[in-house]
């Protein structure tokens, strides 16, 4: 269902759409993007922040591994010269088991945080776009009782912000 917006001012119409923005909900994740040029910018750093960490974390996992991946060959034998990163593990005796199920963990909480989050925005998207329009002066146009009635109960509207004369 596509609600119209109107600024009895200007002229101008916007519409949006009821329901779910199916558009975020796919691009929301690629570090907030879509959210920011949407002006919900509170979610856009919330989802940046979340996208950024989990991308550090894929990249210290792999500064850690390729560290470890030179002793493969030689199990049995020590490196004369260990590099400053394998120095600073063996200094605080971490294991590689250790930070791959601490890699795993903080991934897949992450991951499921961003795909939560990304579902919760794109739920509630489209009723914090149209509440920015009706911060900008717009009002909802609709002859409708029943769009009036199922727009106050999901957005939380009062008649104030329903366009008086509708033709």
């Amino acid at each position: 269902m596509t609600i119209e917006l109107k600024n009895e001012e200007t002229g101008d119409v916007k519409k949006i759409e009821h329901g779910i923005n199916w558009f975020l909900l796919f691009t929301a994740p690629l570090f907030g993007i879509t959210l920011f040029k949407n002006k919900l910018n509170r979610s856009g750093f919330i989802m940046l922040a979340a996208s950024v960490l989990f991308l550090l974390g894929i990249i210290c996992f792999g500064a850690f591994t390729s560290s470890f991946a030179n002793l493969y060959p030689y199990a049995s034998q020590v490196q004369a010269a260990p590099s400053f990163l394998m120095q600073l593990y063996y200094l605080l005796d971490i294991d590689y088991k250790d930070v791959l199920e601490f890699f795993l963990a903080s991934s897949g909480i992450l991951f499921l945080f961003i795909l939560v989050f990304s579902g919760y925005t794109a739920y509630n998207s489209n009723k914090w776009i149209s509440e920015n329009y009706r911060l900008a002066g717009y009002k909802v146009v609709t002859n409708n009782t029943l769009v009036r009635n199922l727009l106050k109960r999901d957005w939380g509207l009062t008649d104030d912000d329903f366009a008086k004369e509708v033709k």
